[in-house]
């Protein structure tokens, strides 16, 4: 797809995953026992690591950065706890829906509102730790399963049960498992049931929180945009991507096959060879929606209509990515539909008039419009990417990976002059 430059080529281990690193931080800071082999540079897990020294310290105000899951970890933890609390981040971070949330907080005894906190809006908790809801939690058509994640990460010794009602096949499901299984090998007994399309989430009292060692495998949302890269432009070897795992968005091995990649996957990692073709495909995204900018590209590039659906919650992560994806599809000059829950793209291979045209996207803060231009970038497409250390929030390493890094740091010299 690209003859104008080397190949890609990368062999090397992709940094620990973000989602498990953060849940087990939070559990630390109950159990400071609990062992994460490795850590991450990111900027997430650095947000989490400061929220936890900054509880540790007795400290009220809390940054949260640009983290969704980080602030809704710790807006549990501030109920469960017991104070008053101050929780900061950047204006869209507060601003991304969490009132589900913040309903079922209110039922369990907290105080939570919207306050100012000078130059952006932050949410103020207050209680006396999570009060007996006499009754089920209500989580149905929440935005995220980070709400129901924060409940159960942070129902440790409660003299009472937990009932979380649910949907049944919950919006990212796949990160609730991730959070039930990390609380379950430190020791907890969770118990589902289900009522016709609903789940019912129990907690039962008294849980104690047990030392133990978390796994800190590969990030593998991480890993897709590495991998993708070689798809369009060389060859990958990722030699610490998991063979089986829990993270949701393990499933882009299936959909690279689908649309025709060579890879190979094994106890040895995962190899992936640049694709001659891309088929189209149609891909329910739902349960791993952080999949769909740099998949979008995958589908610029393939013949005919792509279409993924079912992730309305798109619009409420670092950018609303179905705004944003489309964005960068217009740079690229390729014909799509923005949908209420995803995007439909008619894809063509790479022309001459492509490569020849210059083109210029902002990713403004989002890390995944990042990757999606970079892979665009080295498929062929000649693109000036604005907005590159928003990267830094799950995966700084990919700048040097992709060979971005000397620009990223252009890019810096140029503001700081």
């Amino acid at each position: 797809m690209n003859s104008d430059r080397l190949p890609f080529s990368f062999s090397g281990t992709i940094p620990p995953s973000k989602s498990l690193l953060i849940r087990g931080l939070l559990l630390q800071l109950t159990e400071p026992a609990v062992t994460l082999p490795v850590l991450s540079r990111c900027s997430d897990v650095v947000a989490m690591q400061g929220a936890c020294a900054a509880f540790a310290a007795g400290q009220t105000r809390i940054h949260c950065g640009e983290a969704g899951l980080v602030l809704r970890l710790c807006l549990g933890y501030t109920a469960r706890r017991g104070g008053d609390f101050v929780l900061c981040g950047s204006r869209r971070l507060i601003e991304r829906p969490h009132e589900p949330f913040l309903s079922v907080l209110r039922q369990l005894g907290a105080q939570v509102s919207v306050c100012d906190d000078g130059a952006a809006p932050a949410l103020r908790t207050w209680s006396l730790g999570f009060a007996d809801p006499g009754g089920r939690l209500s989580l149905l058509s929440g935005l995220s399963s980070q709400f129901a994640s924060s409940l159960i990460l942070n129902a440790w010794d409660l003299p009472f049960p937990l009932h979380i009602l649910c949907e049944k096949e919950p919006i990212s499901e796949g990160y609730l498992d991730l959070s039930i299984d990390v609380a379950q090998r430190c020791g907890m007994q969770i118990e589902r049931q289900y009522e016709a399309d609903k789940m019912i989430l129990i907690v039962p009292p008294r849980q104690r929180l047990v030392p133990a060692v978390l796994p800190c495998e590969a990030d593998v949302s991480s890993a897709f945009a590495v991998a993708a890269l070689a798809a369009v432009a060389g060859t990958c070897h990722i030699v610490n991507f998991p063979l089986h795992s829990l993270q949701p968005d393990h499933c882009f091995v299936d959909i690279l096959q689908k649309m025709g990649v060579s890879l190979d996957l094994s106890t040895k990692g995962l190899v992936v060879q640049r694709a001659e073709r891309l088929r189209a495909i149609e891909v329910d995204v739902g349960g791993a929606p952080d999949l769909t900018p740099v998949l979008s590209v995958l589908c610029a590039l393939a013949e005919g209509t792509s279409r993924l659906f079912g992730a309305p919650h798109l619009r409420g992560k670092e950018s609303d990515r179905i705004a944003t994806t489309s964005a960068l599809l217009q740079v690229l000059g390729r014909e799509h539909t923005p949908r209420e829950d995803g995007i439909e793209i008619v894809g063509r291979p790479l022309s001459d008039s492509d490569r020849s045209t210059l083109r210029q996207f902002d990713a403004g803060s989002d890390h995944r419009l990042v990757m999606a231009a970079a892979l665009a970038r080295w498929a062929g497409f000649p693109v000036e990417i604005a907005g590159l250390s928003a990267v830094h929030k799950s995966f700084p390493e990919f700048l040097t990976i992709a060979g971005l890094a000397d620009l990223a740091a252009d890019t810096l010299s140029e503001k700081d002059s």
